[in-house]
């Protein structure tokens, strides 16, 4: 099997965690569409965020809504988007330990509603900045117009089962099968995306854990595994402790575009799109994995570390000075990272952390999206 590149390595049993290969998946129902905040403003009651920092694609003058519940309790209002199923993730933003994740994302009228909550690092409720996203795009264009390009998410709800397969709405594929879940031990999953590894150049792998509680998931690594057209992608979820735990998560995959099915940069509809697996932890400056990175309008990544678990992420082309960030440790064990700023100036800054909040150096995965261009 060939397999992320990655410090951590996992062996891989197939004869004990492989789930066969799935059916077609007959789901067509309606496209919502898809959504991005930049959540800044964690005490305010209610308030629209800045619309340099949040997209809807419905159209660019959409704006959608951030309603603060409780401490630490969020709802994100997608307008327009209001169709069951899809994906929502989660990233807590700024220079502390505290993390974000969805709770449940839920139609609400013609709307879509994401329920972010917030935790210290020891477990409490806190208000937090965060940027937030939700897609239940069910085609995967990239930036050649007409092409689909491999993508897929999964939404696990059952956590302690050992095999699962998540409803129709829950999950998509976009060579149209059926994706599964092992769960390979306490907190340990693989999920199975069968077909997708025919038309797979590298990729790029986003989890966030969901539901109540301060739990948190992490991409372990993925790659090819039997048969050799299923991509496997390998995960941990972890309490606040750094306890290995069963939790509820969100799983979205994509090669050469971004994590919520949108168009490509740049006309009429585009946006630009990128990612990048930072996989060296201690290099003072590197290119990363050319696999494991994409840019559209064509360019690259560059990854630089200025400190113990202080990191920026640089591209040719993506317009930081606006768009959406989510970033995530990557690995076996623990840590944890979070995204701490971004802009054209910086790039986007990335702050990773040990289960008792001590800065750590450690691989780790970011996406950036941009806003729909005109012109």
């Amino acid at each position: 099997m060939r397999r992320l590149v990655n410090p951590v390595v996992v062996t891989l049993v197939a004869a004990t965690a492989v789930v066969t290969a799935g059916t077609a998946n007959a789901d067509t129902g309606p496209v919502a569409g898809a959504g991005y905040v930049w959540a800044n403003s964690p005490t305010a009651a209610s308030y629209t965020p800045d619309p340099t920092y949040q997209m809807n694609s419905i159209g660019p003058t959409t704006r959608n809504t951030i309603t603060r519940r409780g401490t630490g309790y969020y709802a994100v209002t997608f307008t327009g988007l209001g169709i069951a199923g899809g994906v929502a993730h989660a990233t807590a933003y700024g220079n502390n330990t505290h993390q974000c994740k969805p709770d449940t994302w839920v139609v609400s009228g013609s709307d879509q509603s994401v329920v972010v909550r917030c935790y210290t690092l020891a477990g409490a409720p806190v208000d937090s900045m965060f940027t937030a996203s939700f897609t239940n795009k069910r085609v995967w264009p990239g930036f050649d117009y007409g092409r689909t390009y491999p993508g897929g998410y999964v939404h696990l709800t059952s956590p302690s089962s050992a095999n699962s397969t998540p409803p129709l709405h829950q999950q998509f594929n976009s060579m149209g099968m059926t994706n599964t879940v092992s769960r390979t031990g306490v907190g340990t999953y693989a999920v199975f995306l069968p077909e997708i590894g025919r038309t797979t150049a590298g990729g790029h792998a986003r989890v966030t854990a969901a539901g109540y509680g301060a739990t948190r998931c992490k991409v372990v690594n993925f790659g090819w595994t039997s048969p050799s057209s299923t991509i496997r992608v390998n995960i941990r979820c972890f309490n606040a402790a750094g306890t290995p735990t069963d939790s509820r998560f969100a799983m979205t995959f994509t090669d050469r575009t971004n994590t919520f099915g949108l168009n490509g940069c740049c006309n009429p509809d585009g946006h630009q799109s990128a990612y990048a697996l930072a996989n060296n932890p201690t290099g003072a400056s590197y290119t990363p994995s050319l696999s494991y990175q994409h840019e559209v309008p064509s360019g690259g990544a560059t990854a630089s570390r200025s400190g113990t678990g202080n990191y920026s992420m640089r591209f040719t082309h993506a317009d930081l000075a606006t768009g959406h960030v989510h970033v995530a440790a990557t690995g076996w064990d623990a840590e944890f990272c979070k995204v701490h700023s971004w802009g054209p100036d910086s790039g986007i800054n990335v702050r990773c952390f040990s289960p008792t909040g001590a800065p750590v150096d450690t691989p780790y995965e970011l996406d950036y999206t941009g806003p729909w261009l005109l012109g």
